[in-house]
């Protein structure tokens, strides 16, 4: 039977011969031989550049013909502002009584029939809003609250589920109560620099690298853009070195609006994961602004085949 080493060999002498584009990360196989084989499998197969997935992720979904809507326009993942009130949680992005949407009971039964109805739903992005408003003392509107709503409506019908946090809260209970109980449909989200990230998830976990998210972004990217080839702390150096560094399982930027091609463009050049993308200042419905926006990430898969393509229910994203 080849031994890795000799498979390495030859990798090297056949890509020479036939001029194929041969990634160093190859070299790393060496440096594995004693490691786990499973590892070893995961460095031969990224040997060769291929197509990634790409998630194209709806903005701000309160309501359930948000949800609708989104995956109608062929958004494969969801964002979805959680807000914990004294009685239950709520899809809610400023906390006030005139911007509460539904309940996130109702809107992830909505979420779970699109995909039992064949739509593809591949994760929802819980993003954080006051995820330690509630402790253990109060358990209909606590962390764990959400995470048994999504446990017992999202996940049974195969919609995994990514828990974000800000860089500010994860030195606080919610983090450490869902980083020590994730389970293999769930992530764990930070947004803020990579190095900030990447010490928090070595030193408080998961473990896991595939459970692992970074995300960076604004409103509007273009505010804060940055040279994407520098080392700046702006979105767009940010998301690349955090692509580039493989310390985390998926890298997401946000938020894609209907004027912002260039920012998109280039994110997704740099090696994104995936776009949050629709409108800036509201909830998610169908608009020629959210067809738009979503049309931006569209046009840059079609010219760019050859390096990624939107994901289907076959690609899990952890």
């Amino acid at each position: 039977m080849m031994t890795i080493s000799q498979l390495l060999s030859s990798l090297f002498f056949f890509s020479a011969f036939l001029g194929w584009p041969f990634s160093t990360q190859a070299r790393s196989i060496d440096r594995a031989v004693s490691g786990d084989h499973v590892e070893k499998e995961k460095i031969l197969q990224q040997t060769f550049d291929s197509p990634r997935p790409f998630f194209a992720i709806a903005h701000r979904v309160l309501m359930d013909y948000g949800v609708r809507d989104a995956l109608n326009h062929g958004a494969n993942a969801l964002e979805i502002d959680m807000t914990a009130w004294s009685k239950q949680w709520y899809a809610d992005h400023d906390g006030t009584l005139t911007s509460r949407g539904h309940t996130a009971e109702h809107i992830f039964k909505a979420i779970a029939h699109e995909r039992r109805a064949g739509k593809p739903a591949i994760f929802v992005w819980l993003d954080l809003k006051n995820p330690d408003y509630c402790d253990e003392r109060y358990p209909a509107c606590n962390i764990e609250a959400l995470r048994n709503l999504a446990r017992d409506i999202l996940q049974p019908a195969g919609v995994k589920v990514l828990y974000g946090f800000y860089s500010s809260q994860t030195s606080k209970r919610a983090y450490q109560v869902i980083s020590r109980g994730l389970n293999s449909n769930e992530a764990i989200g930070i947004d803020g620099n990579v190095g900030d990230a990447n010490r928090v998830f070595n030193s408080q976990g998961p473990a896991s690298i595939k459970h692992r998210v970074y995300s960076k972004g604004l409103f509007d990217p273009a505010w804060n853009f940055g040279n994407c080839k520098s080392s700046g702390n702006q979105i767009c150096p940010q998301l690349r070195e955090g692509a580039e560094s493989k310390y985390f399982g998926k890298v997401f930027g946000w938020t894609i609006a209907q004027d912002n091609r260039k920012e998109a463009d280039q994110l997704m050049s740099v090696g994104v994961d995936g776009l949050i993308y629709g409108f800036v200042a509201t909830h998610y419905y169908d608009d020629p602004d959210t067809r738009a926006a979503r049309k931006i990430l569209a046009d840059w898969l079609s010219k760019n085949q050859d390096k990624a393509y939107l994901a289907t229910l076959r690609d899990q994203p952890w």
